[in-house]
């Protein structure tokens, strides 16, 4: 623009014969000046305007506010959630910071039920547990301990009935982080590992075959060890209720992968990229130093329904909110095509989500400050 601004101030000054050149150019630039930048102006704010519509369009979701209210009482007490999922009437949170890490709550009832999962080393005893999920058998729940790399199922939980813990396989030849159920009767074993993203696995824990290719942004971050980039990329997965689509999300790059089941194969329906890691890549780097404390994080949990997925968001860095960047007041909705649909924002800030068997009550753990349990009903989205 200012290069054609000068071309024009030259050319009409070469029009004029009775003045001297000097004289031309300063008549010129007195009259026009004003008139030239009032174009350049609008020209910018029509861009602006163009750009802005632009981005609308692109982002152009519904958003809707809700305001969590609390259940089931406070006669419990929430240390550190690390998971809640539901089953039938019972509500199961895990805790990571309590004597026992379980505890059970009736949701018919509204009420605080029970807690299990004494922590420590016994047979019925647990350090850490992951990959909590309801499972088929009414009120009933299956789990992962990465520590003892076995896989539990409990049976139903009622107010009196003793609390079992039954051992379901071992897995001995990897080391997975989270094993998810598929709708086949195997197992999605997600982990650290050097040439896939996920070990596929049979009923009794073996390895039939393993999927995904590990992600990259360019050919130098390829060259860089799986190992590396297993720690760089670490994800969660969260399945629609039938166990035949899961998706990806990453807490250290927005980036999320939709999955279908089709006969034994996980098939990739679609990749949204908007970010990467930020580590030390380009040397071939040999270790993984974590997230650095200003990027910020983002997709902290997902639920998920046969139609949408939820997913829970951060946007806070360590720099500016320490540990609060792992609860978010922001939840992204996305339909299964892995279009972006929505965006819900609560009233207080959430740890953990999951959903009613029925999808239109979403349960969460909220701040206010301590940890409750909350829930809030869900538009319809059609």
């Amino acid at each position: 623009m200012v290069r054609l601004v000068s071309l024009i101030l030259i050319a009409i000054s070469l029009l004029s014969c009775k003045e001297s050149e000097q004289d031309r150019i300063a008549r010129f630039v007195s009259e026009w000046s004003g008139k030239i930048i009032g174009i350049v102006v609008l020209l910018g704010l029509t861009n602006l305007f163009f750009y802005s519509c632009r981005s609308e369009s692109l982002e152009n979701i519904r958003v809707e506010n809700v305001i969590c209210q609390p259940i089931c009482g406070d006669d419990y007490i929430i240390g550190g959630a690390r998971d809640m999922k539901l089953s039938n009437s019972i509500l199961t949170v895990t805790d990571t910071k309590s004597d026992s890490m379980l505890l059970f709550f009736d949701m018919k009832a509204g009420k605080y039920l029970r807690k299990a999962g004494t922590r420590g080393h016994g047979p019925s005893e647990f350090t850490m547990i992951s990959s909590l999920l309801g499972a088929c058998s009414k009120n009933s729940f299956s789990f992962y301990d990465p520590n003892k790399r076995t896989y539990y199922q409990t049976n139903e939980i009622t107010q009196d009935e003793e609390i079992r813990f039954t051992p379901v396989f071992r897995v001995d030849s990897i080391f997975p982080l989270e094993i998810q159920p598929m709708a086949n009767g195997q197992f999605m074993a997600t982990g650290i590992y050097d040439d896939c993203l996920f070990c596929l696995l049979d009923s009794a824990g073996r390895v039939q075959r393993k999927s995904g290719e590990l992600f990259y942004r360019d050919e130098d971050e390829k060259q860089v060890s799986g190992i590396v980039r297993s720690q760089a990329y670490m994800f969660d997965v969260a399945s629609s209720p039938s166990k035949t689509k899961f998706v990806a999300f990453l807490l250290s790059a927005d980036i999320l992968a939709f999955y279908q089941l089709e006969n034994d194969s996980l098939c990739l329906i679609k990749e949204n990229i908007l970010s990467y890691p930020e580590y030390e890549y380009r040397n071939n780097s040999q270790h993984y130093s974590g997230t650095p404390k200003s990027v910020p994080l983002n997709y902290l949990c997902a639920a998920c329904t046969e139609d949408y997925v939820y997913l829970l968001y951060s946007g806070k860095t360590f720099n500016e909110h320490n540990l609060g960047v792992f609860k978010g007041n922001l939840i992204y909705v996305y339909n299964w095509n892995g279009d972006k649909v929505a965006m819900i924002r609560s009233d207080k800030m959430l740890k953990r989500i999951c959903l009613s068997e029925d999808g239109k009550t979403m349960y969460a753990i909220a701040y206010n400050p301590d940890p409750i349990l909350v829930q809030f009903s869900l538009p319809q989205w059609q």
